[in-house]
């Protein structure tokens, strides 16, 4: 009747002590802080990477429509530094000017009141024109500008874009 001898000691048993379940949760939770912080400053980036992208985009689709039309302008009629007004290809009467911060464009066959304007862009805090003759100097008169230079800056909380275009009226 000889039984093998049966130890019911603790040191023996298989498994993990508390301690040891105490320090794995531990670096457990070190280990999801650190996910957690790299996984808010990558949002954060992507926030202000979308945030730059839409203000550029705005200032963008901005001038490249205000140079696109003058470029087939055939008569600048009104020019000064924060609206111009001209004929484009199709003789129509084209205004852009800055209301607040919002881009306007007027185009009709009517010349009518540039009051009535179609937002074109919004979040726009500038918008310069520069106006040159056949010698690239400035125009003294309506009648002798040949070039248009357009300086327009978006601006949307702390993002801003500045976008500086030229463009030579081809009919005129």
């Amino acid at each position: 009747m000889n039984r093998p001898p049966t130890t019911t000691s603790s040191r023996h048993a298989a498994g993990f002590t508390l301690v040891e379940l105490l320090v794995a949760a531990l670096v457990g939770l070190l280990v999801l802080a650190g996910v957690h912080r790299i996984f808010v400053a990558g949002l954060t980036t992507q926030h202000t990477t979308a945030a730059q992208t839409q203000v550029n985009r705005t200032a963008q689709v901005a001038i490249d429509d205000m140079i696109s039309r003058l470029r087939g302008g055939s008569q600048i009629l009104d020019a000064q530094p924060n609206m111009i007004w001209f004929l484009d290809q199709d003789d129509y009467n084209v205004r852009y000017w800055l209301d607040e911060s919002e881009l306007l464009r007027y185009r009709s066959l009517d010349p009518g009141s540039y009051s009535a304007g179609v937002p074109l862009a919004t979040d726009i805090s500038q918008l310069t024109f520069e106006y040159y003759d056949q010698y690239d100097q400035p125009a003294v008169i309506i009648e002798d500008v040949t070039r248009v230079v357009v300086e327009l800056t978006a601006q949307h909380a702390a993002h801003s874009a500045r976008f500086r275009s030229a463009a030579a009226l081809r009919n005129k």
